[in-house]
C-alpha cells in the first residue's frame, strides 16, 4: 500500500483570503479597537487607532528571527514579570602590594631550573644565526655571563 506522506506542515492554510486565520483575528482586531479608539477619543483617538492598528498588523506580518512576532511579545513580558538573579557581584579591592624597585637584587638559579634551561635556549639560538657579531652585542653577551645567565 502507498500513503501519501503530508508536506509543508509548518506552512499554514489560508482560510480568508490571502490571511491565514491568525492573521485575520489580528488585522481584524488591530482594525476594530482604533476604530473604538476613534469613535471614543475623536482626535487623540485617531494617533491611538493608527498605532492599534500598526500594532495589529506588525502582530500578523512581523518576523523577528523567523519567529511570529507574538513570541518577541511574551518573551519581554515573561522576562519583565520574572525575578532576575545575578551572579557577579563586585567586591573591595584587597590592598595591592606594591614592589620597591630600589631594593631589586638578583637570585641565582640551579642548574636544572627552567630559567636557565631558556636563557641557554635563546643563546644557543643566537648563536646559531650567521649573524656578525659586533662589540656591543660582545659586551651585552661579557654582561650576561658575568650575571650567571
Amino acid at each position: 500500500m502507498q500513503f501519501q506522506v503530508p508536506q509543508f506542515l509548518d506552512v499554514e492554510d489560508k482560510i480568508i483570503g490571502p490571511f491565514t486565520i491568525k492573521q485575520f483575528l489580528y488585522l481584524a482586531g488591530g482594525i476594530g479597537m482604533g476604530y473604538l479608539s476613534y469613535r471614543f477619543i475623536p482626535w487623540v483617538g485617531l494617533v491611538l487607532g493608527m498605532l492599534l492598528a500598526g500594532f495589529g498588523a506588525a502582530l500578523a506580518f512581523y518576523k523577528f528571527n523567523n519567529k511570529p512576532f507574538i513570541f518577541l511579545i511574551e518573551s519581554a513580558f515573561n522576562y519583565m514579570n520574572s525575578t532576575r538573579f545575578y551572579l557577579w557581584k563586585r567586591r573591595e579591592k584587597l590592598a595591592e602590594a606594591k614592589l620597591d624597585l630600589n631594593n631589586f637584587t638578583l637570585t641565582k638559579h640551579e642548574q636544572g631550573s627552567a630559567m636557565k634551561t631558556v636563557s641557554s635556549k635563546l643563546s644557543d639560538l643566537s648563536w646559531s644565526m650567521d649573524v656578525a657579531e659586533s662589540s656591543e652585542s660582545a659586551e651585552d653577551q661579557r654582561r650576561l655571563d658575568k650575571l650567571g645567565l
